[in-house]
């Protein structure tokens, strides 16, 4: 594969070697080399959404609780509903370039095709594909020197378009969710407000005043249009991202309830009991036990019979 100069191309457009922007949304570019002793070794999660491509390098990407290789050409993308760790093998860092940003910096139609859809856990581009989402990103860069009214638009469409175009290439593009009826403009932006914010505090209270009618009305359309509710999906949302934090050891149980948006750790731990029929530490050891590195959290709940309570959630 044809070498890329991007440290050239960041010092030729004099700006460091990090590219932010604030406003109207959020956006940061960085160029970055993944050695053994990185931090992102540990699984972790973002509030926002993230880009990266391998320029050199090797290694695993450990992606919702399974091991994938990486190399040069490899790219993926996040969503703040995955979870991820890179470990670079040990004589091949990772050199990568990486964007994260808000759900305002794409499009809207993109921001809702990435939450409504799991994709495959990265996907590796030929020579002549890197080259142009290469040279797409350098116009990308481009635009943080224009200081014009479309700036913040040429942003938003071209990382739309890399979104896309990772999107297109991804042989796995399954349905996070049941096909929901969301034709009513009420019930689409809660839904969408919901699986981009469900970590958040939520009340029925701000979802109705955001979509300016009553809490109980939301609750019925809601109901009607996808056969659960509000704070049911938000339950089973917190829940499923639990069970992914979970795959990590070295998380105790406090900072998983807090992180998947519980409002207590003792509610949190009485909730999973009830849905899956064990507490979260008790989860956390048995896939310690036997977690292999092709296994996926799904495959060890249905071990411990847990499997039929845990595939009624929707799937991320």
């Amino acid at each position: 594969m044809a070498r890329f100069d991007f440290p050239t191309l960041f010092q030729a457009i004099d700006n460091a070697y990090l590219y932010r922007m604030q406003s109207p949304f959020f956006l940061a570019i960085d160029e970055r080399i993944v050695s053994d002793q990185w931090e992102s070794r540990e699984l972790h999660w973002h509030d926002h959404f993230e880009i990266e491509f391998i320029l050199s390098g090797s290694g695993t990407h450990q992606y919702n609780g399974v091991n994938y290789p990486l190399s040069e050409g490899s790219a993926y993308l996040l969503t703040p509903m995955d979870i991820h760790a890179l470990i670079p093998d040990p004589e091949a860092p990772l050199h990568l370039v990486h964007l994260h940003f808000d759900e305002k910096a794409i499009t809207q139609e993109v921001r809702e095709l990435l939450l409504q859809h799991k994709l495959a856990h990265s996907v590796h581009l030929d020579e002549d594909e890197f080259e142009r989402l290469l040279i797409q990103l350098t116009e990308l860069l481009h635009c943080f020197e224009t200081d014009s009214p479309v700036q913040s638009l040429s942003v938003q469409l071209m990382l739309s378009y890399l979104c896309l175009h990772i999107v297109r290439k991804s042989r796995q593009v399954e349905q996070r969710f049941p096909s929901y009826n969301t034709t009513n403009p009420v019930v689409h932006q809660t839904l969408q407000y919901i699986l981009y914010n469900f970590r958040k505090k939520i009340s029925m209270q701000e979802l109705g005043d955001r979509a300016h009618i009553s809490p109980n009305h939301l609750a019925l359309l809601f109901k009607q249009a996808t056969g659960t509710t509000c704070i049911q999906l938000i339950a089973d949302l917190r829940l499923q991202y639990a069970l992914k934090l979970l795959e990590n050891p070295n998380l105790n149980i406090e900072t998983i309830s807090e992180q998947a948006g519980f409002s207590a750790t003792s509610y949190f731990i009485s909730v999973f009991r009830k849905q899956y029929g064990i507490t979260p530490k008790e989860y956390q050891n048995q896939v310690k036990k036997k977690r292999k590195t092709t296994r996926t959290h799904t495959e060890i709940a249905e071990e411990y019979e847990i499997g039929e309570k845990y595939g009624n959630l929707p799937l991320l």
